[in-house]
């Protein structure tokens, strides 16, 4: 062994260090994955000069940063959802950007409604002021005619044409 080959554990260690550390800079930086590439390259140049030095002490590296890794990648992948970036690039069921999740108020059966659009048979009506879709039961009804709820069904009305 030379002098020169006694540094090669340090530096081993330090560029499993850099990589850690640029890790946790591309979690808050967003780099479109620039600094994940450098981060694998220099834990793979770590676990090379680890092999160099020696094979137990490669396999040791080998083996720390193929459990390290994944855990880390959830940890950040927890942290980078709460930050502000995160935040706005992860959809959730509450944003207040989005319309009302009010639940709309459909006519119940029996109710008459008027057609919005010729209902051959899918078309809209309009209830209270709200466009809804609907499908007519047998024939045809056009634009401007009164019809009748026989149904209610995920959000899609069946009518039929009212009895005047």
């Amino acid at each position: 062994m030379t002098p020169d080959d006694s540094m090669l554990p340090a530096l081993a260690l330090i560029l499993g260090g850099a990589a850690l550390a640029i890790f946790v800079i591309e979690i808050f930086i967003p780099t479109g994955g620039l600094l994940a590439l450098l981060c694998g390259s220099l834990g793979l140049a770590s676990i090379i000069v680890g092999f160099i030095y020696s094979p137990t002490f490669g396999m040791i590296l080998l083996a720390t940063y193929s459990i390290a890794a994944p855990v880390l990648i959830m940890v950040g992948l927890k942290f980078w959802a709460r930050s502000p970036l995160g935040k706005r690039m992860i959809l959730t069921s509450h944003d207040e950007t989005r319309a009302s999740t009010a639940p709309m108020l459909l006519p119940r059966v029996g109710e008459r409604c008027q057609a919005i659009t010729a209902l051959r048979p899918i078309g809209f009506v309009e209830f209270e002021g709200l466009r809804i879709d609907a499908t007519t039961e047998t024939d045809f009804v056009e634009a401007g005619e009164w019809v009748e709820v026989t149904s209610v069904r995920e959000g899609a009305l069946r009518v039929r044409r009212a009895r005047v």
